[in-house]
């Protein structure tokens, strides 16, 4: 992920503190809160500051720009020239950092504040693990545009189901459906060596426990490693560098036709291939989503799988709109372009509730209960959008993922799309 640290980082840092300390956060999580149509705000909750502030960053910012755009009566892909829009502001950006303790706080927020309706997030499936349980009982309806576990909504041994959590990107499974591409590609067979790094957090665990299923039925010969990335590192960067670079000189000496290591960090997937190239790895690298970032990570020859589409293919009024506001930059990155569909997708719900109580006062069960029904026959990323996976309970869609292969020059080009 973009690492922009800095002056950047520090104000959203510090507006989310703020905000959070107006707002308090003491309110009972159990409480179905009520709000005023004419008052209905909804909230952001994801990294705001450390080395994955890009997606903070660039996911509240499509969110802002879907927020001017439908209050303004702009047209918008998917949403019906019928319907009555409900103004919507962002009541409160929560710098959920990624991380367990932050999660929970930035979720009693959003809990406590009377005008939040729904929320854009959490980012991350380890955020979602740790404070959706608190929106959960709150009746809050959450819609992530990044997160990916594949039992974020239907639970597993130790897990309880996320209830009142929806996203508009595939879970892992979808994602992991790449890898069969590469095999190919790299024309791997019975008995090759890969080696699996995960990122020793929920999001690279799933995805590299999904990838070595497939690489295992293809009987290939897996090496699994973990080690944590620099956000959750407790040497930070540096406790990164000295864990990856013995696990680079292994994959060098097993001579590895493959490294798969999905991270949220792509400043960490560039240290790793760094390594790799000074120990005289010959194989080739393949990273995931957390790791889409042209100007942090720019290997050549690298593969990186996910969620969503190219940049290139979003709609183009909507990503010139996007680059006055935010800068080119930011908008050359495909990874905060979902979030302003499941802003879309909060903002119909709230209308279509609002509507039902005549533009009074409405609950965020209310609110939850039409969410669940949203369909939208096109959007901004080039297809249309409806929670209509059953193998995620319904609450993600079944929508495909995408494959780059890294250019000489550092940019991205689709390689493949999976159907």
């Amino acid at each position: 992920m973009l690492k922009r640290v800095g002056a950047t980082a520090a104000i959203a840092a510090a507006f989310a503190v703020v905000v959070a300390t107006t707002l308090g956060g003491t309110a009972s999580a159990k409480t179905d809160r009520t709000a005023l149509c004419k008052k209905a705000g909804i909230g952001y909750a994801g990294p705001l500051s450390g080395g994955a502030s890009f997606l903070g960053d660039d996911q509240s910012n499509w969110e802002k720009l879907f927020i001017k755009n439908w209050n303004a009566g702009k047209r918008i892909p998917g949403v019906s020239r019928r319907l009555h829009r409900v103004k919507l502001n962002l009541a409160l950006a929560g710098d959920s950092q990624l991380k367990p303790g932050p999660s929970r706080s930035v979720a009693r927020q959003m809990v406590a504040n009377h005008k939040i309706l729904g929320m854009v997030g959490f980012a991350g499936s380890n955020e979602n693990l740790n404070g959706g349980p608190i929106l959960d009982k709150a009746k809050l309806p959450y819609v992530s545009g990044s997160a990916t576990l594949d039992t974020l909504a239907t639970g597993a041994p130790g897990q309880k189901a996320l209830k009142y959590f929806y996203r508009v990107v595939p879970p892992n499974a979808v994602q992991a459906r790449t890898v069969p591409y590469v095999i190919n590609k790299l024309n791997l067979k019975n008995g090759s060596k890969v080696m699996v790094v995960d990122d020793g957090e929920s999001y690279g665990i799933g995805l590299a426990g999904d990838a070595q299923a497939i690489f295992k039925a293809h009987k290939i010969k897996v090496t699994r490693k973990s080690v944590k990335e620099t956000d959750n590192n407790p040497g930070g960067a540096a406790g990164f560098a000295a864990q990856i670079a013995p696990v680079a000189l292994q994959a060098a000496a097993l001579k590895v036709k493959l490294v798969y290591a999905p991270t949220q960090d792509a400043g960490d997937s560039q240290t790793f291939t760094d390594d790799l190239k000074t120990d005289g790895y010959k194989g080739a690298f393949m990273a995931t989503d957390g790791s889409v970032s042209p100007t942090q990570f720019h290997t050549a020859g690298a593969y990186v799988s996910f969620f969503g589409p190219a940049i290139t293919s979003v709609n183009k009024k909507f990503r010139a709109r996007y680059t006055k506001a935010y800068g080119s930059s930011s908008a050359s990155d495909p990874f905060g372009t979902p979030s302003f569909v499941a802003a879309e997708m909060l903002g119909v719900a709230i209308s279509k509730a609002c509507a039902a109580t005549h533009g009074h006062r409405v609950s965020r069960a209310a609110v939850a209960k039409k969410l669940k029904k949203v369909k939208l026959s096109s959007t901004i990323l080039g297809y249309g959008m409806s929670f209509n996976n059953p193998k995620d309970a319904f609450h993600g869609p079944i929508n495909s993922a995408t494959l780059f292969l890294i250019q000489a020059n550092g940019s991205y080009k689709e390689v493949f799309h999976t159907t």
